[in-house]
Parts: structure tokens; sequence; C-alpha cells
């Protein structure tokens, strides 16, 4: 079983933003910038290219609320919204995700300083950006 499916079935630990029967959003353990979330689908599909397009339809409608949810939550500028598909293109885990990476025209605010690319960070700071992240899909769905 993948590590994504492992966070998904709860044998791992994952920092969930957002869930519904299809799909879910979690942080990402090591992330590229701070917010760095990641959507994937429940049903498992290596990559991309192997899901059936009704799956990719879904994932791409909670990409955009999550998207625009991490975006606001960070204060960020700009997201990147990206997929890997095989090793050569930088993919790790063999099942299908989509990076939601915040961006900021002039680096990362200051309440960020400490923030450090590509390592584990704290618990309180995925419990933190957890809750801003929720928070945020909350209101926007309200609307």
């Amino acid at each position: 079983m993948c590590t994504f499916c492992k966070i998904l079935n709860g044998e791992l630990d994952g920092y969930f933003v957002y869930k519904d029967e299809h799909f879910a959003a979690f942080l990402d353990k090591y992330p590229v910038a701070p917010g760095h979330t990641l959507v994937v689908p429940k049903e498992h599909f290596e990559n991309y290219l192997e899901a059936p397009e009704e799956v990719l339809s879904g994932l791409a409608k909670v990409v955009k609320l999550v998207s625009i949810a991490v975006k606001e939550a960070v204060k960020a500028d700009g997201v990147r919204i990206l997929t890997n598909v095989g090793e050569s293109a930088g993919q790790v885990i063999f099942h299908l995700h989509v990076h939601i990476i915040p961006t900021w025209a002039n680096g990362y605010p200051e309440v960020f300083k400490f923030f450090t690319p590509r390592r584990e960070m704290t618990t309180q700071y995925y419990e933190l950006l957890q809750k801003v992240i929720n928070e945020a899909i909350n209101k926007i769905k309200e609307k």
C-alpha cells in the first residue's frame, strides 16, 4: 500500500484540510512553501494519466476550492498548481496527487520567517496551517 493510501486509511498521520466522499487534501509533510498542500483522490491511481476523466473533473473542482482557500489563508500573491507523472518528472509517491504551492512576490511574509523548504515542520506549524486553511474552506463553502 502506498504512503498516501496509508494516510487516507489512518495508518499514517496526515493534517487534513479537506475531505469528501471521493477526495482529500492534506498538508505536505516536507513543504516547498508555507501552506503547501496536496489534493488526492481517495481511490488509488498511480498518476494523472492513469485516472479516468470523471475522477480528473472532480479532482479539478477540489483543487480549485483548496487553492483559493490556501491562497487566502496564507495571504499568498499566487499559487503553483502542479502534478508530476513518473520518476523522471519528480514523482516520488505513486498515487495521483496535485500540489498547491503558495507564492509571494517578495518572499515569505514575516510570519513565516522560520520556514525552511523541504524539511519536516513542527506539529504547531501543521496544526496552525490546518486550522486556517480549514477556516478558509468553510468560509468559501458558505458563500
